[in-house]
């Protein structure tokens, strides 16, 4: 298997831009931008959520703490693109838009899930965590932003 091809092959799979939020038991905040984000179930609501294990998210998805899905809206490429640089994690939490409740969430995001984890398994470099749905919050109209090919649609 050429690890390229399966790259190529996976850029043309679009999917919807959402940021995973969470808080530390110690109240610190964490955030990173996923596009692995799936339905699960609906009865019981669940969702799956890959995270890689060099994330400094990972470790704070434990059985039992809580974590928001902000699904994303095209007005949020800057925040999304924060998020997604290790470079930047000390900027992630310095837009107006956070709610910093636990878990933090965004508060014009296309939808807000929020959720506990149920599972968590291991695979490889990532780990898939289990979330159960606890609430959600909708926005009435369709924005959602979207990644393919390497680039935001």
């Amino acid at each position: 298997m050429n690890i390229k091809d399966f790259l190529e092959s996976m850029r043309n799979l679009a999917a919807s831009v959402s940021i995973v939020s969470a808080q530390s038991q110690q109240k610190k905040n964490f955030a990173m931008t996923v596009s692995s984000v799936t339905s699960l179930s609906v009865d019981p609501p669940s969702l799956l959520v890959c995270v890689n294990k060099e994330a400094s998210i990972h470790n704070i998805l434990k059985i039992g703490s809580q974590f928001a899905v902000n699904i994303l809206t095209k007005d949020h490429i800057e925040i999304a693109n924060v998020c997604s640089s290790k470079d930047k994690e000390d900027q992630r939490f310095h837009f107006d838009n956070w709610e910093l409740d636990n878990p933090p969430y965004i508060q014009d995001a296309q939808a807000n899930i929020f959720c506990e984890v149920d599972k968590v398994f291991d695979y490889h470099t990532h780990s898939i965590v289990v979330g159960s749905v606890k609430s959600v919050l909708n926005k009435k109209s369709f924005n959602t932003l979207m990644y393919a090919n390497g680039g935001y649609l």
